[in-house]
């Protein structure tokens, strides 16, 4: 059954990407930027270790479709952690100031780390996978792959088909005790 679950992730996967992204590792460079919001400020953070899938959600304060979008980012990102997988989100901030970040993520009792804003405007293969709008998610892997993504250039697609990868792939983990995937 897992091996089904991941062949379809490895064939969606690749249907859902335009292009390959050129990066030297993504994942390590998110892992490495990583900040946790403080009332005042932001203080770095690192796993241990760190996770297999992660899912980038670009978004902001300012976003109505991202206040929308994230109870069911939580939902996801909860039953996939609750069932073994080895994942977690990251949240990648479109908003102009550090404390509209951190306004964003209290209020949306966000539980996931933040990218460094100042790190994340020096990472060019970030600032390409943002999209022209928030809300975004990009499903990256260990390697730095990007498996899904919601915009495709212009083309919006949508977070729906990056939300079913990223349980499909998080599920056809050894560990993870998911149900059957529908």
């Amino acid at each position: 059954m897992r091996s089904e679950a991941l062949r379809v992730l490895l064939c969606a996967g690749s249907a859902l990407l335009a292009a390959p992204v050129a990066a030297e590792n993504l994942h390590a460079q998110v892992s490495a930027s990583l900040m946790r919001p403080e009332a005042r400020s932001l203080r770095p953070m690192q796993w241990s270790p760190p996770p297999r899938l992660i899912a980038l959600y670009f978004g902001a304060d300012w976003c109505a479709p991202c206040h929308a979008f994230v109870p069911t980012l939580r939902s996801v990102r909860d039953a996939l952690r609750q069932a073994g997988a080895d994942t977690e989100v990251v949240y990648v901030s479109q908003d102009e100031s550090e404390a509209a970040l951190r306004r964003y993520m209290r209020r949306q009792d966000m539980p996931w780390p933040v990218l460094d804003p100042r790190r994340a405007a020096r990472m060019p293969v970030l600032q390409a996978l943002a999209g022209p709008a928030p809300p975004n998610l990009v499903l990256i892997d260990a390697e730095g792959r990007v498996l899904a993504k919601g915009w495709h250039g212009r083309r919006y697609e949508g977070l729906q088909p990056v939300l079913k990868l990223w349980q499909a792939g998080a599920c056809a983990q050894e560990q993870a005790r998911c149900p059957p995937l529908e």
